[in-house]
């Protein structure tokens, strides 16, 4: 029988064992991808400024960073650098040094991120490198996880966390004794100052003192592991990982102390982090680091070294950048890889049976947007191979999708599958009987098609019920409809509401009707409407035909052939009222009053205006006359700030346009120095 001491110490050997995590790789960025996987932004968030923290940066589109070899494939490997070739004056007004800032399109909640780099940017007076993730929803209250930054010369990397007010995710902080880096600031509430050590926006920051890749010309490998329980930040130099950090199922449960750690106990995770996307930057100068304290008073290596001045002998930081190209050839990214791992999971596929449709729950490990969910015959060898009876998209990891039963199905025995794109069997419900006799409960049940014939690709599959009905987004993308022969709706009685934009809002253009087993085409073949309202009704009950109602008429050009739409709101955060709202149609623009009431313009989807190319021009006075106070751009389906918050200007002229061509570019043109108070 063992002691009581031995069996002390074996279970403290235990609970100082990390637990075994098991992951399965789901995505990897590389060479083959990568330039489609992320969006090169020409903006931060704040799409009024070139950069949030007011960086001397001109942010390269993704044509414009591969033409000017600022975006490559070098050795097989990604590089991402700047402009290390031209002179710049670096007058106030004038355009930064032309470099890069790359977001992912996609975005990840929990699981393992490895990124294997092969060069870091080199430290460099001026130079504010990057490596984040950001969160999706309003900064910071999204959280932001700064796994690697710093600048001018520091000595080491410093991680950074941010999140939002402690009044609403509750207390976040660092604690020394579960990491390695040394915590310089622990408190990560975003909004949190004490005068002394820590300054608000600063965050919760902690600089690493072992394990150093800080400007390594050799690169080095760092790890974001994140569950609901914790998330931690490893960094390797290169020959110094885990064994098993190439492996496609790593276990982190051997890889000892990490550099950096958020522990449930001290910050709610799931609170203060949404779903976030891997974002590189690399600006120059920007507030704090371009500051004059920084730059001619406090140590370039944050220690106790001499100043960037006085290294450099410039006298700002924008002096220096501009001039001095050739410093930063150094100063750039190269990526072997980014592979994003989710922790292992059964796949699950279950029928719930009290359904009068099949209702079926998923989970999967390996979540895609191709991954879908289908019925056969029992009987069907060939199944899942080729073909399906009904079948419907499974893209989150998991879900409750509902498939009506088909018109051909009779009564028998069926079986399903939840499958990947290339059909990969995921999960298998074996069995399951139907009564292909008893009527579905429902109304009538719809799929909506990009064709007018009900060909190509399903978009939605809607069930409506009786007395009900549902509003259905086609974003000018549907078509068609294919209504079910099932279901209790008499025949001439689907009734079809055309609405102007999503959600069944703006204008109304009136109803159309079709029928159970039918193929019914839509109004314009879809282009100019972006939602309809769908529901079993008489058509001698509508209000058109009592003539209690009118519809608004046909559009000339309809909202998704238009170059962009927008309503201008008070708020700069496209909250509050609606001041105008108006189509722009390509080759034209539109001149609209704002009276100093409007901080914020809501760009709708919909349209064909490229990305960064929604011109929005400056007015002093109403009716886009007065002083011209010069050029933004936006893009669509964004909240564009505006400049002065709206309070010194008086109208806006918006068009699509590229910013290569404006006159200001070009240095053709001037604008009207911006006043100095606000005109309102």
């Amino acid at each position: 029988m063992p002691s009581l001491v031995s069996c002390v110490v074996a279970a403290l050997t235990i609970a100082g064992r990390a637990a075994s995590r098991s992951y399965s790789l789901s995505k990897t960025y590389d060479a083959s991808n990568f330039f489609n996987e992320f969006d090169f932004q020409t903006t931060g968030v704040h799409t009024g400024q070139p950069d949030d923290n007011w960086s001397w940066v001109t942010y390269q589109t993704k044509s414009d960073a591969i033409n000017k070899g600022l975006a490559a494939i070098k050795d097989g490997q990604i590089y991402l650098g700047v402009d290390y070739t031209n002179q710049l004056r670096g007058q106030p007004g004038d355009p930064g040094r032309p470099t890069l800032r790359v977001q992912s399109k996609t975005s990840f909640k929990h699981g393992l991120v490895i990124t294997r780099f092969s060069h870091l940017p080199k430290p460099v007076c001026g130079g504010w490198p990057g490596f984040w993730t950001v969160g999706t929803g309003n900064w910071p209250k999204a959280g932001e996880i700064d796994l690697y930054e710093g600048w001018h010369l520091a000595p080491a990397n410093k991680v950074a966390i941010h999140v939002g007010p402690s009044s609403a995710i509750g207390q976040c902080v660092l604690e020394q004794s579960a990491q390695t880096a040394q915590v310089l600031t622990g408190n990560c509430d975003n909004d949190f100052e004490d005068g002394v050590h820590q300054w608000k926006n600063q965050g919760c920051q902690a600089e690493e003192v072992q394990n150093g890749i800080w400007g390594s010309s050799q690169g080095g490998i760092q790890a974001l592991e994140w569950t609901s329980d914790y998330i931690k930040i490893y960094t390797w130099p290169i020959g110094a990982a885990p064994k098993n950090i190439a492996d496609e199922k790593p276990d982190t449960s051997s890889w000892g102390k990490p550099s950096v750690q958020l522990q449930k106990s001290s910050c709610d995770t799931e609170t203060a982090f949404s779903d976030q996307k891997l974002l590189f930057t690399l600006p120059f100068c920007g507030n704090p680091p371009g500051n004059d304290q920084f730059w001619s008073s406090l140590a370039a290596d944050g220690k106790s070294g001499p100043t960037c001045q006085s290294i450099t002998g410039a006298p700002s930081c924008v002096d220096y950048v501009a001039k001095n190209p050739q410093e930063f050839k150094d100063f750039y990214f190269q990526i072997k890889d980014i592979r994003i791992f989710q922790e292992a999971t059964q796949n699950k596929l279950s029928l719930d049976g009290n359904s009068p449709s099949f209702t079926f729950d998923y989970e999967t490990s390996q979540p895609g947007g191709g991954n879908w969910i289908g019925i056969w015959a029992d009987s069907d060898a060939q199944a899942p191979r080729s073909g399906s009876i009904v079948w419907a998209y499974a893209d989150k990891s998991s879900g409750s999708i509902r498939l009506a039963p088909s018109s051909s199905m009779s009564s028998g025995y069926y079986k399903a599958y939840l499958l990947s794109e290339d059909r990969t069997i995921l999960a298998t419900v074996s069995r399951f009987n139907y009564n292909g006799n008893s009527q579905s409960g429902a109304a009538f049940s719809v799929k909506t098609h990009y064709n007018t014939n009900c060909a190509g690709d399903a978009n939605n599959n809607v069930e409506i019920q009786p007395g009900y009905g549902t509003c259905v987004n086609t974003n000018c993308g549907v078509g068609s409809l294919d209504i079910a022969a099932a279901g209790n709706c008499p025949s001439g009685q689907v009734r079809i509401s055309y609405w102007q934009n999503a959600n069944c809002q703006g204008d109304w253009y009136g109803y159309g009707y079709g029928s159970r087993g039918t193929c019914r085409g839509l109004w314009s073949n879809g282009w100019n409407f972006q939602s309809m309202w769908l529901s079993c009704a008489d058509p001698n009950t509508d209000c058109v035909k009592q003539g209690t109602c009118t519809y608004a008429p046909e559009p000339a050009v309809g909202v998704c052939r238009a170059a962009f739409q927008l309503k201008s709101r008070s708020g700069a955060d496209c909250t509050g009222n609606v001041h105008n709202d108006l189509i722009v149609q390509p080759g034209e623009g539109k001149c609209m009053d704002t009276d100093c009431a409007v901080g914020g313009l809501d760009i709708a989807a919909t349209g064909n205006c490229p990305d960064g190319q929604v011109r929005i021009s400056y007015w002093e006075q109403a009716g886009c006359r007065g002083k011209w106070f010069g050029y933004g751009y936006g893009s669509r389906n964004t909240c564009r700030t505006l400049w002065s918050g709206g309070r010194s200007f008086k109208s806006l002229y918006v068009s699509c346009a590229k910013q290569s061509d404006d006159c200001v570019s070009q240095k053709t043109c001037t604008y009207d120095q911006v006043p100095s108070y606000a005109i309102c």
